[in-house]
């Protein structure tokens, strides 16, 4: 406790001392207000940019998400055509997902394109925005249907050619 004990009484010796010095001082206390606004403006201005780096980036991961959910009905109905009820479920179920994270992502979009000038260095930037991935076990199941399906199209373009 020693050492807290120490550091306020330092930190309160410091304040009285800018104090009585301000007051004897007084045009030092507006400059000192001056760069204080300052630096809060220049916050509020980075936290801005900020804001617009981040709504850029979901704006792009947004239009990626749109191309993946495309992608992933696509699939799921060339699962359900090559007869992999299993798959088509699988594709469907992770469309669903990567609706559900756009849906997120769109909500955050919103929200900073509604934000009030003056909430803006109040409001953190995210980081980390990303197009959902597919797990490992659904790619390598696409893959494998893809090389089944190929494998299924060879046989019937031999068939033919032998008869």
């Amino acid at each position: 406790m020693a050492p807290q004990h120490w550091f306020e009484d330092l930190d309160h010796r410091l304040d009285t001392w800018l104090d009585t010095w301000l007051a004897h001082h007084p045009d030092q206390g507006v400059l000192l207000e001056e760069d204080e606004r300052n630096q809060a403006q220049a916050a509020g201005t980075s936290h801005r940019v900020q804001l617009r780096q981040e709504a850029q980036l979901l704006r792009r991961v947004l239009l990626q998400q749109g191309e993946a959910i495309q992608l992933w009905r696509q699939r799921q109905q060339e699962a359900l055509a090559g007869h992999n009820r299993t798959l088509s479920r699988q594709c469907s179920d992770h469309e669903r997902h990567c609706r559900q994270e756009g849906q997120g992502m769109w909500e955050r979009l919103e929200m900073i394109g509604s934000l009030p000038p003056e909430a803006w260095r109040t409001t953190a930037a995210r980081t980390g925005w990303r197009v959902t991935e597919a797990p490992a076990s659904l790619q390598q199941a696409w893959s494998s249907f893809v090389v089944e399906q190929e494998l299924r199209e060879l046989q019937r373009q031999g068939t033919r050619r032998k008869t």
